[in-house]
C-alpha cells in the first residue's frame, strides 16, 4: 500500500455544474495521431450501440438518424476528439480541450469543464454500474468523476513525469487504474487506497483492459502479456510469430465482446488474434503485395484500419492496394473488396473509417475515389453488396440515398465446387510455402501452424503431416525430388528424404527468418535466402557455406548536388530466388530489383545471352522462361514463353491491360500475372488478375479459362495431369487437365475454420 500517492482533490472554481445522471456510454472512438497527419480534414465517428444514430465529427458535429435518414442535429464550434451518445435522449459527451455534456435537442451545454493545458483531456473510461468517469489530463494527472446527482470530482492522480511513463488504461467498470512505467504496471484499486505493482520482463509500452476488467494485456516487445488483475500477475504470455516483413512491436488492439480473442498488431504488416487462456494465436493476418513480376510479397501497411467490435473483422487503405480491403481476422483471410473500383485510384485519401454495431454498414470518408457520388463525402457503405447505400452531407436535412448494386458475376465459369458448409482449408493459419515435387505426384504446403503437410493432389488425399516447432516459411525440392528442404521462421534449415521421410540433421543458417530456398542441380547444393542482406551457398553434405552472395542495391544514389545512377554499396535483403534449369544462371530477387549469378564461377552477370530483358524460371526439367512483351496496342501487355535459342517469342499467350489484374472480389492492384508449364510440356496455365487460362502448347491455343478467387501461385503434378493453384485464403484448388474441369479443393478434415 502507498496511500500518499493516491489521492489529491481537484477544486474547478468559476464553474456551476448542473445535475446528471449518465446511466451509459454506448459507444466511443478516439481519433489516432495518425489519422491528423492527412490532407484529408481529420474525422471521427460513433454509432448508438444499436447503430440507429451516428455520430460524425468534422468541421462541424453531425448527429444523423440512419433509420429515418435525417439529419438531426448539427453543433458548430464543438471540436471533439473523441465522442459519444449518452442514453439522456438528445446528450451528446465531447472529450478535447475541455470536456462538455451537450444537449442538441435544446441546444445548450449541460455542463463543462474547462481546459486546463495545452493537451486535450482523454476519456479512459466510464461505468455505468458506478456512474463515474476517468479522464487522463496528459501526462500530469487522471482525475475520476462520479456522475451521479452532480458532476463531482473524486479523486486526482497525479503522473510522476520524472520516470518513463509509457501507458495508462482503465478498466471498463470504472474499478482499476492501470499505469505503465519501465518494466512496472502499477495497478490502482480507484474504489480504495491499494496499489499492487506487476513485474513486467521488459518495458512496457501499451496497456489495454478487457471488457470484462477481469484481464489486462501489456505489450512488452515481441510479447503480450495478459495480467490477472485480481491476483495482480501475469498468467499467460504470448510470443507473437514474425511474419513477412514484420517487424516492431506487438500492441494490444481491441478485447473480443467475451474477452476471449485479443488482436493485436504485429509490427506494421500483420495482426495477431490471440486467443486470452493460453496465449495461443489463433491467426495471423498479414497485409502483403503479390508483386509477381519480382516473384516476391511485399509487405503493405494499412492506413486507416477500423477493426469491427466482435474483433473479427478489419477494413482498411493499404498503400499498395489503392482501394478499401476486408480481413477476416478470426482466419486471416483476405475478403472481398470493400469499395472496389469506386475507390481504385491513385492518390485516394480516407479520413474516416467505422464499423457499425453489427459490422454489416461501414462508414467512409474519402478523397480521390472514381465514383463522383461518394467522392469527397461522407458515405454509409452496405457490406454484403459492397456498395454505398448512403451519403450524409450535412448541407443537407436528408441523406441521399444510392441505388444498392449486385455484385457482377463472372463472365467466365468460377471454380467453386465444394458446398460452403464443407470446409476446404488446406491449414488453420495462414499458409506460407507451396511446392510440387518435380518426380513424384506430390505437394507440400506450410503454415503458420506449424504443420508440413504432404498431399496427392490428383486422390486429395492428405499423406502425412510433420509438426515443427517453429513456422516453415520456405520450401524446395532437389532436383531429382529425393530431398525436401525447409526454411524456418528463426533461420533453421529442415532436411528430409522424401521415400521414407527420414528427416537430416538440420542446419542452423544464422540468416534469421528464411525467404526463399533453392537447390543446384542435384541435391548437395542449397541456396538459402533470409533476412540477412547476403546469400548463403551451402554444402549440405559437409554443413559449411562454400559462397555468400551480396545482392547490391539498384536504387539510385544521390552524390553532392546531383542525382545519378549508382550501384549502392550495401546487401540488401534477397526475397526469392530462381534457377534456370539446363543452365548455370541463378537469379536473385530483391525489392529494388533482379541480379543474375554464373553459378560456376559465381560471378555476376548483366544479361544472359538470349533472356529477354525480365523473365522468370518455370522449374526442374522445364529449360523455359516466361515474360511479358508490348503487344500492338501499347497500353497492353502479352505473356509469353521465349525462344532462348533464338532470343525471342516461342509462344504468345495471354494479352491483357493494367486493369485486368485489378480485380474487384480479391486482391485488387499489384495481384498481377503468373506462369506455370507442366513438366512435359503439353500444356501451359497463365493467370492474370483473378483468370486462369490453360493453352495447349502444341497448336498454341487456348483450351479454358476459368475464375478462382484471390489466386497467388500456379503448379503443376510431375505427370502433367493435375494444376495446383494456390489462393491467398488457405485455399488449394486441383484442376483435372484430362477433364479440362476443376476437380476438388485439398481438405484436412480437422480443419474448420
Amino acid at each position: 500500500m502507498r496511500q500518499n500517492d493516491v489521492m489529491a482533490m481537484v477544486r474547478w472554481t468559476g464553474q456551476n455544474f448542473i445535475n446528471v445522471a449518465l446511466a451509459t456510454l454506448l459507444a466511443l472512438i478516439t481519433l489516432s495521431p495518425k489519422d491528423a497527419e492527412g490532407a484529408v480534414p481529420r474525422a471521427s465517428a460513433v454509432f448508438s450501440d444499436d447503430g440507429r444514430f451516428l455520430l460524425i465529427q468534422t468541421e462541424e458535429l453531425a448527429v444523423w438518424n440512419l433509420e429515418t435518414k435525417t439529419l438531426v442535429a448539427k453543433i458548430p464550434d464543438l471540436p471533439c476528439q473523441q465522442i459519444a451518445l449518452m442514453k439522456q435522449d438528445g446528450w451528446v459527451l465531447c472529450v478535447g480541450h475541455s470536456v462538455v455534456i451537450y444537449d442538441w435537442k435544446n441546444r445548450t451545454a449541460v455542463a463543462t469543464i474547462p481546459s486546463e493545458s495545452r493537451e486535450p483531456y482523454q476519456l479512459l473510461a466510464y461505468s455505468s454500474e458506478t456512474d463515474q468517469l476517468i479522464l487522463r489530463h496528459w501526462n500530469e494527472a487522471v482525475s475520476v468523476w462520479q456522475l451521479g446527482k452532480k458532476l463531482v470530482p473524486l479523486k486526482h492522480i497525479a503522473l510522476d513525469q520524472k520516470k518513463d511513463l509509457s501507458a495508462v488504461a482503465a478498466s471498463p467498470d470504472a474499478k482499476q487504474l492501470a499505469i505503465a512505467q519501465g518494466q512496472t504496471i502499477h495497478l490502482y484499486d480507484l474504489r480504495g487506497t491499494t496499489i499492487r505493482d506487476v513485474a513486467a520482463d521488459g518495458v512496457v509500452r501499451d496497456l489495454l483492459f478487457a471488457p470484462n476488467s477481469e484481464t489486462l494485456a501489456a505489450g512488452v516487445g515481441r510479447a503480450m502479456l495478459f495480467i490477472d488483475t485480481s491476483g495482480a500477475a501475469v498468467s499467460v504470455r504470448a510470443t507473437l510469430a514474425n511474419g513477412e516483413g514484420t517487424g516492431g512491436e506487438a500492441t494490444p488492439q481491441l478485447f473480443s465482446r467475451d474477452s476471449q480473442h485479443l488482436v493485436t498488431e504485429n509490427g506494421e504488416s500483420s495482426y495477431v488474434s490471440v486467443e486470452v487462456s493460453t496465449g495461443k494465436q489463433v491467426a495471423l493476418t498479414e497485409f502483403l503485395y503479390e508483386d509477381h513480376e519480382r516473384g516476391v510479397r511485399v509487405p503493405s501497411h494499412l492506413h486507416p484500419v477500423d477493426i469491427s467490435s466482435d474483433g473479427d473483422y478489419l477494413v482498411g487503405l493499404s498503400d499498395h492496394l489503392s482501394t478499401l480491403q476486408i480481413w477476416d481476422l478470426s482466419t486471416g483471410t483476405m475478403l472481398p473488396d470493400l469499395c472496389g473500383h469506386d475507390c481504385r485510384q491513385l492518390g485516394t485519401r480516407v479520413s474516416l473509417l467505422k464499423w457499425s454495431p453489427n459490422a454489416a454498414k461501414v462508414v467512409v470518408a474519402l478523397q480521390g475515389g472514381l465514383n463522383p457520388e461518394v467522392d469527397g463525402k461522407v458515405s454509409v457503405w452496405d457490406v454484403a453488396s459492397r456498395s454505398p447505400e448512403l451519403v450524409l452531407d450535412p448541407s443537407q436535412p436528408q441523406a441521399k440515398v444510392l441505388a444498392k448494386r449486385t455484385v457482377p458475376q463472372s463472365p467466365v465459369p468460377v471454380a467453386a465446387l465444394t458446398p460452403t458448409a464443407v470446409p476446404t482449408f488446406v491449414h488453420a493459419m495462414v499458409v506460407r510455402a507451396v511446392v510440387t515435387s518435380p518426380s513424384a505426384n506430390q505437394l507440400v504446403t506450410a503454415s503458420d501452424d506449424g504443420f508440413l503437410k504432404i498431399w496427392d493432389p490428383g486422390q486429395g488425399m492428405l499423406l502425412r503431416q510433420l509438426k515443427l516447432p517453429v513456422p516453415a516459411s520456405a520450401l524446395a525440392f532437389s532436383s531429382d525430388g529425393a530431398i525436401l528442404a525447409a526454411g524456418t521462421t528463426n533461420g533453421e534449415i529442415r532436411l528430409w528424404e522424401t521415400h521414407s521421410w527420414h528427416e537430416f540433421s538440420p542446419y542452423a543458417s544464422q540468416q534469421g527468418q528464411i525467404n526463399a530456398l533453392q537447390f543446384l542441380p542435384g541435391n548437395r547444393v542449397l541456396v538459402i535466402a533470409g533476412g540477412q542482406p547476403h546469400v548463403s551457398v551451402v554444402d549440405l553434405v559437409t554443413q559449411t557455406v562454400v559462397k555468400e552472395l551480396v545482392h547490391l542495391n539498384r536504387s539510385p544514389a544521390y552524390g553532392g548536388k546531383t542525382c545519378a545512377r549508382k550501384r549502392g554499396v550495401q546487401g540488401e535483403v534477397v526475397e526469392g530466388l530462381s534457377f534456370l534449369d539446363g543452365t548455370a544462371w541463378l537469379m536473385t530477387i530483391s525489392r529494388s530489383g533482379r541480379v543474375i549469378w554464373d553459378s560456376t564461377t559465381w560471378q555476376e552477370v548483366e544479361k544472359p545471352a538470349g533472356m529477354p530483358e525480365a523473365w522468370a524460371g518455370l522449374g526442374w526439367n522445364q529449360p523455359f522462361v516466361w515474360t511479358t512483351t508490348r503487344a500492338r496496342d501499347p497500353k497492353s501487355k502479352t505473356l509469353v514463353i521465349w525462344d532462348l535459342k533464338h532470343n525471342t517469342v516461342w509462344a504468345g499467350l495471354d494479352t491483357f491491360t493494367s486493369r485486368a489484374t485489378e480485380v474487384d472480389h480479391g486482391p485488387p492492384v499489384g495481384l498481377g500475372t503468373a506462369m506455370a508449364v507442366d513438366p512435359r510440356q503439353r500444356w501451359a496455365a497463365t493467370r492474370v488478375g483473378e483468370h486462369i487460362s490453360v493453352w495447349d502448347l502444341s497448336a498454341k491455343a487456348k483450351r479454358k479459362t476459368f475464375h478462382v478467387r484471390t489466386p497467388s501461385h500456379l503448379h503443376w503434378t510431375s505427370d502433367g495431369k493435375h494444376l495446383i493453384v494456390s489462393t491467398l485464403n488457405r485455399k488449394i484448388l486441383v484442376w483435372s487437365a484430362e477433364t479440362m474441369e476443376p476437380a476438388h479443393y485439398l481438405r484436412d478434415p480437422s480443419v474448420t475454420r
